[in-house]
């Protein structure tokens, strides 16, 4: 009998809806267990047919729905380049754009579609817009599954599902580093085959908040999106490589949605654009000498929608007044804008290591909501950052860092970098070097 039924026939015993509850939560995660050990030993099994079949091409999809989170570009080229892999993108729509209608759902297919298309990518859909549902992953012959993002998932394409006929693996689309281990690590990470994290660091962190009975299927390799960076400087270090071009030095601003107001205010919030906005773009008005991008999370204007303090017209007028004076980035090819800029301006989290990475300052901008206190690793970098909690230190980090050119922190910024490990790691190669040998075993991966 499985627990959960037994824990609805158990469970009148308890006198109290809380301890019911208690009992319900006991016997489901009991449940779940059972569900992970099980996806765990399917693996071993699909494995050793894969290793059968190893005169053929291994499929791997890439499971996406927002190509703005598209962060494995590297990983994908490698596969591509490789005789032993197929990459192929399979486009789905995510749970939480279910309630829209038919047309908009194949707009946000067709365009994802394009995005990858564009850049000579095999790509098929995982989306049957006749019937308006997600398809069974195992109607493509994968042999490996990358998921994009662990959320919003339709449930016949989870882990849970995908690993009785696919190995399944997951880069983070963004890098951790705020430390909010029920964001970063839930049941869905220890459902997968592999979970390709950053560095030992962040390894350990997350196997001691999985436990002893889970966390085996982590390994640090680097991260994909750090891939460009390496490759980059890879380049400008040839020797026969062209002369170089003179760099735009762009100045990044990147607003992060989550902005603290009624119902979604909570110690989670380090939006800061309530308090900002104007200063920024006044700012960035009256210095036309800079060359600015414009950059904000894809889900700011939605968020500023529901706060009610903003009408649509006020939201569009304000990303026009930056388009006006800016070069806009809208989706996930922004790594060049990365490379080619002299300073970001953010409250965002997701790339901040990236970032960091390119040995170039961040302002940060610092929301006095926000309470997360990030885990060590991730504060040796905060701390070298520009930190602005409001305008006064606005203006004193951009006076220094723009008119008078001095970036007092970039000795500590690179001594942290060289000290975390995160220069000259090619984590497309990790992660190919990781399966094979998982698959074809220690002696015989190349």
């Amino acid at each position: 009998m499985k627990y959960s039924v037994l824990s609805v026939l158990i469970s009148w015993f308890f006198p109290t809806r809380k301890d019911r509850n208690k009992f319900r939560n006991f016997c489901e995660g009991l449940e779940n267990r059972e569900r992970i050990n099980t996806a765990q030993k399917r693996y071993i099994k699909l494995i050793s047919k894969i290793r059968k079949h190893s005169d053929e091409k291994i499929k791997v999809l890439f499971l996406v729905n927002e190509n703005s989170k598209w962060k494995t570009q590297s990983l994908y080229d490698e596969f591509s380049k490789s005789e032993k892999f197929e990459p192929v993108i399979a486009l789905t729509i995510a749970d939480a754009q279910k309630r829209l209608s038919k047309k908009d759902k194949l707009q946000i297919l067709e365009e994802n579609y394009k995005f990858f298309n564009d850049k000579g990518m095999t790509c098929v859909y995982a989306w049957n817009t006749k019937t308006n549902r997600a398809i069974n992953l195992k109607n493509f012959n994968p042999q490996i599954v990358f998921y994009q993002q662990p959320w919003y998932l339709p449930k016949i394409q989870k882990p849970n599902v995908v690993s009785k006929f696919a190995l399944t693996c997951y880069v983070p689309y963004f890098v951790p580093n705020y430390g909010i281990l029920n964001m970063d690590y839930f049941d869905f990470h220890k459902f997968l085959f592999r979970n390709y994290v950053l560095n030992k660091d962040w390894e350990n962190i997350y196997k001691e908040y999985a436990g002893e009975d889970y966390g085996k299927n982590i390994r640090a390799i680097g991260h994909t999106m750090l891939d460009d960076i390496y490759l980059n400087k890879d380049k400008e270090n040839d020797a026969n490589s062209d002369k170089k071009e003179e760099k735009p030095n762009y100045v990044i601003y990147a607003p992060h949605w989550s902005i603290p107001y009624g119902e979604n205010e909570n110690d989670e919030n380090y939006g800061t654009f309530l308090w900002n906005h104007k200063l920024i773009l006044n700012y960035a008005q009256n210095h036309p000498e800079v060359n600015w991008v414009f950059k904000p999370h894809p889900t700011l204007k939605l968020a500023l929608k529901r706060t009610g303090l903003f009408t649509d017209e006020a939201i569009e007028n304000y990303y026009k007044e930056w388009e006006k004076i800016a070069t806009p980035c809208y989706s996930s090819n922004y790594m060049d804008i990365f490379l080619e800029s002299k300073v970001l301006i953010t409250d965002c989290g997701s790339f901040l290591v990236e970032y960091f990475c390119t040995g170039k300052p961040i302002v940060h901008l610092i929301s006095d909501k926000c309470k997360v206190v990030p885990p060590l690793t991730s504060q040796k970098i905060f701390d070298t950052f520009y930190k602005v909690r409001n305008a006064g230190e606005f203006y004193n980090s951009l006076d220094t860092l723009l008119q008078r050119n001095y970036d007092y922190k970039k000795d500590d910024r690179l001594k942290v970098l060289k000290e975390l490990n995160l220069e000259n790691c090619y984590a497309a190669k990790n992660i190919i070097e990781d399966l094979q040998t998982a698959i074809e075993g220690e002696n015989n991966a190349k």
